[in-house]
């Protein structure tokens, strides 16, 4: 059984009295905030990444890791970066349990097989957690403790992985998904769309199966949403990959800017660590050389290791 580490902004709450003054009122999440980027200011974290750059992640303990070409880097607060460990092919990143998962546009089972490998950061040991997923893109860890993996240019499926490595469907219904993201409560995740069709879709869970999709926002031709993080109001901060813009969407399908000029943005993940920003999204670039960070003006929702 994985180990869920579930991290999110903890608030204190207390019960006013009369006479109480304004020092009784309870912290909200801005609070975290103070000493952050302001909102939609961009800053360039590292740079030099020749095969650009796709998934991005954090350990629990405040590491950050990010996908490049055929490799796995960790990044460092002083903008440095090294390979940790060697994948094929490598897409999207998440932390699950105490292991870096990797989606891969190949498993070694020929061509155009995709899957998805176990990284141990420490010692760089890889190994295939499971193949046969086509098109492997985004892994997103589920509130039960199960993994799913988008798949927006293979069969347009979503699908869920048990920690043995076992494959099943878990919906079919939303075309072209990539980003996925879980709502605080787990009652149901948010899912990107890409190619055909640019939208955000809200899948209602009921005991870990997915319900029908709902369309929560739009978009029209040159923009291609890629992926996404949530932030503690459940907003979603998606990745514009060809707009190179983060936009932010509400739980009521309210759409806004929340900063440009972020090239290729293709994966977003929120600070974790004494050594990173918690109200900024970490955002990289899926045809630059840049990681950049993103000031929202939130720190993350609930997170699912």
């Amino acid at each position: 059984m994985r180990t869920t580490w579930m991290l999110g902004l903890t608030l204190l709450v207390g019960c006013a009295s009369p006479g109480d003054d304004d020092d009784s009122a309870e912290p909200t999440p801005q609070d975290a905030c103070a000493g952050s980027l302001a909102e939609g200011d961009v800053r360039v974290v590292a740079t030099g990444f020749t095969g650009g750059t796709e998934g991005v992640t954090f350990s629990p303990d405040g590491r950050l890791f990010v996908s490049s070409g055929d490799t796995v880097e960790e990044v460092f607060s002083d903008g440095r970066h090294e390979v940790i460990a060697d994948v094929p092919a490598t897409v999207g990143l998440a932390w699950w349990g105490d292991e870096l998962i990797v989606a891969s546009g190949d498993s070694g089972e020929g061509l155009d097989t995709g899957g998805v490998y176990a990284v141990d950061v420490d010692s760089g040991d890889v190994r295939l957690l499971a193949g046969g997923i086509p098109g492997a893109n985004f892994p997103a860890v589920t509130p039960w403790e199960t993994l799913l993996v988008s798949t927006p240019s293979g069969p347009e499926e979503i699908v869920e992985v048990s920690d043995d490595g076992d494959v099943s469907l878990w919906s079919a219904e939303v075309p072209s998904p990539n980003g996925i993201g879980f709502v605080a409560d787990g009652s149901g995740a948010f899912v990107a769309s890409t190619f055909g069709s640019a939208r955000l879709s809200f899948v209602p869970v009921e005991e870990g199966a997915a319900g029908t999709p709902e369309q929560t926002a739009s978009w029209g031709p040159a923009t291609a949403p890629d992926g996404l993080a949530i932030g503690a109001s459940d907003a979603v901060y998606l990745t514009q990959n060809i707009a190179g813009r983060i936009d932010r969407i509400q739980r009521d399908g309210t759409v806004e800017e929340v900063a440009t000029a972020v090239d290729f943005a293709a994966s977003a993940a929120f600070g974790v660590g004494a050594d990173w920003d918690p109200c900024a999204v970490y955002v990289t670039s899926l045809a630059g050389s840049n990681l950049y960070a993103v000031g929202v003006g939130e720190p993350a929702g609930t997170l699912w290791r």
